[in-house]
């Protein structure tokens, strides 16, 4: 049993042409795989193929005819030849041959959609008119014929001299075409007439990260919600996961753009969907381009006597920090343990600076840190002012 293109468009038998086009154009719209969710492509793939083999047939007069006489398998597997029994059918008659036989094989989908609409973008079609844009070449949308006896204007058809479709026929690029075809000269580019689409303005996200996924990099998921309307104009909302590719190294402010992946509405373009970076901040890190800042805690006694201190990686490696002795202005800088740079392939330093925690003291324990620093201070000056 073959397949049944009335119901596969929706329509009776009895449609005509305007309900035809009308019911391939709110179907097309429906299942083009552009806008369709990805783990929906395949099945909408197969939908919209039938869609458009269906419209190819009932919207030409010929393969209509054959079509309600011997169904699907008929028109696809050729008609016999006279003499072999069963119908025969001749569309030119003039022609030596006449009565060989009809075969027909459908055509690309894409194609099909591309010459009703006049262009082959889903959302633009949705504010175009339809009813064909003119495919130029050997006459639109192919088919196949095992005799040259079948083809309209090509066998004894009147006016074979001086007849306006060879080349000339309103709205077509040459020979034969679909029914219903309208007027456009330069072939199947795009629409004709009318304002063009406006594309919705972008709509942002945030998108934010930690400090160990730019240093590393990670796949990041985030889903986000969108409405998708139909060719009656009715609206679903719809979740969408997209996986995001971090890159180490990336910085504040990087954008992943998803062009056309808004809200699908009709009338207009949808809109690019940006995600822009946002660092969370760290418990021990701050970012200072490439380089890291690590401010590290120690006592005024370590202070002066010495550093041996350790703090953990972005990665979780130990990293050790020593030094003689500190004061609050002190930075040491360890090479190479910064933030990576994919352009250059090189990473940044980690700059240490330190945190000195003075102790509480005794009225007793101030006097005599201070006798103390008194002390080393007057040293100090002494020995400045007697150099010569």
């Amino acid at each position: 049993m073959g397949k049944d293109y009335y119901k596969i468009l929706g329509v009776a038998r009895d449609a005509s042409q305007e309900d035809i086009k009308k019911a391939y154009r709110k179907l097309a719209l429906k299942w083009h795989p552009d806008r369709c969710p990805a783990d929906k492509k395949d099945d909408a793939q197969k939908k919209f193929q039938e869609i458009g083999e269906a419209f190819e047939v009932l919207s030409d007069e010929q393969k209509k005819r054959i079509y309600d006489q011997v169904g699907e398998e008929g028109l696809k597997g050729g008609m016999p030849e006279a003499g072999e029994g069963g119908p025969q059918f001749n569309f030119g008659g003039g022609m030596p041959g006449g009565g060989r036989s009809f075969r027909f094989s459908s055509s690309n989908p894409e194609d099909i959609f591309k010459s009703f609409f006049g262009t082959g973008d889903p959302f633009q079609a949705e504010g175009a008119d339809g009813g064909f844009g003119g495919m130029g070449g050997m006459g639109g949308i192919p088919f196949m014929m095992g005799g040259m006896g079948g083809m309209p204007g090509m066998g004894g058809m009147p006016g074979m001299g001086g007849m306006p479709g060879m080349g000339g026929m309103p709205g077509m690029g040459g020979m034969g075409g679909m029914p219903g075809m309208r007027a456009n000269m330069g072939g199947s580019g795009g629409r004709s007439g009318g304002p063009a689409m406006r594309k919705a303005d972008p709509v942002h996200y945030p998108l934010k990260v930690t400090l160990e996924d730019l240093y590393t990099g990670r796949v990041k998921k985030m889903r986000i919600s969108k409405k998708i309307a139909d060719a009656s104009g009715a609206t679903t909302n719809v979740t969408v996961d997209k996986e995001i590719n971090i890159k180490a190294g990336w910085k504040d402010g990087t954008k992943i753009t998803y062009e056309r992946e808004g809200d699908e509405l009709p009338g207009i373009i949808p809109a690019d969907i940006v995600f822009t970076l946002e660092t969370k901040p760290h418990d021990r890190f701050e970012r200072h381009g490439d380089d890291l800042v690590y401010k590290c805690p120690v006592s005024l006694h370590d202070a002066l006597t010495g550093v041996h201190a350790s703090v953990l990686s972005l990665d979780g490696r130990t990293i050790n920090i020593d030094a003689r002795h500190v004061t609050p202005e002190t930075v040491k800088v360890i090479p190479g343990e910064g933030m990576p740079n994919a352009k250059t392939r090189t990473k940044g330093d980690l700059r240490v600076k330190f945190d000195i925690k003075f102790p509480d003291l005794t009225d007793s324990e101030r006097q005599q840190v201070g006798s103390i620093l008194r002390s080393s201070s007057g040293h100090h000056h002494s020995s400045h002012f007697g150099r010569k």
